[in-house]
């Protein structure tokens, strides 16, 4: 499934990825980072938040930039946080424990936005859910600038997948790569949400499971120069994927994310990622 415009106003389907975040041990370079290469403007939510930044694109809601919470600070590269939209966050909480899972924070609420909670799947990636109120999530997805795709990469692919049916109702699919090989990918009524994978299959072989994030870039080779020149660093690609041309990057504090170079395609307005 190639990526295309989805603008979206109200809450996200339960088991959809809605939100990614990330935080940082300093905001200001990240957001002069991310502004600079993918054309974010930022509003910033005031001391009662952290002062977490909401980045926008076209005006619209795309990830959050906050601080790292001090007793974090120098542990080595943050990550980005997916995200994924329930219909009630202790509903989730209690299936991610039932699941196998382990809650790494437990339910709480975030100011009027929403209720949020963060967990690790069997397999030890770590992931959040999203019970929206005020903050719906993502406002905008599948083009340059904004989420295209989200994938774990797992050490235990047979639990995280017993694991993700269980807790969001993700059923199986198949999606064919340019080189002919099938691979694995969460669904949804039919429809593909994210990708997952066996961790060492894409030379991650020793590293822990962990989801990635998928940013869309107008020019990869264009973005791939920015990145670089921004202090940040091009760890592997250009690379064929069953999307187009992406690699594997990250920002100027060592945090990872992965770049994809999108086409024209348009989806319907609302229509999920």
């Amino acid at each position: 499934m190639r990526p295309g415009k989805v603008l979206r106003d109200g809450p996200w389907p339960e088991g959809q990825p809605c939100w990614v975040e990330v935080q940082v041990e300093h905001v200001e370079r990240a957001s002069a980072f991310y502004g600079q290469l993918f054309g974010w403007t930022y509003f910033d939510h005031g001391p009662d938040y952290q002062h977490y930044l909401t980045a926008r694109l076209e005006g619209r809601a795309v990830a959050d930039i906050g601080p790292r919470p001090p007793e974090h600070t120098g542990e080595g590269p943050s990550a980005w946080l997916v995200c994924f939209a329930v219909d009630s966050t202790d509903a989730a909480a209690e299936r991610i424990t039932r699941a196998g899972g382990t809650l790494l924070l437990p339910p709480l609420d975030v100011g009027t936005h929403g209720r949020f909670a963060v967990a690790a799947d069997p397999a030890g990636a770590t992931f959040a859910v999203w019970q929206a109120r005020e903050y719906a999530g993502t406002q905008i997805a599948g083009v340059a600038g904004a989420v295209v795709w989200h994938h774990c990469l797992s050490t235990d692919l047979a639990a995280s997948l017993a694991f993700y049916a269980e807790v969001f109702g993700h059923t199986v699919g198949r999606s064919r790569g340019p080189d002919g090989e099938q691979r694995l990918v969460l669904e949804l009524d039919g429809r593909p949400v994210a990708g997952i994978g066996e961790a060492g299959t894409d030379g991650s072989a020793g590293v822990a499971s962990h989801w990635r994030v998928r940013f869309g870039v107008g020019d990869l080779d264009t973005a791939l120069k920015t990145i670089t020149e921004l202090g940040g660093t091009v760890h592997e690609g250009p690379f064929g994927t069953p999307e187009g041309r992406c690699a594997r990057v990250a920002d100027e504090q060592g945090t990872p994310f992965e770049v994809l170079e999108v086409g024209e395609a348009v989806l319907a307005a609302g229509e999920p990622l």
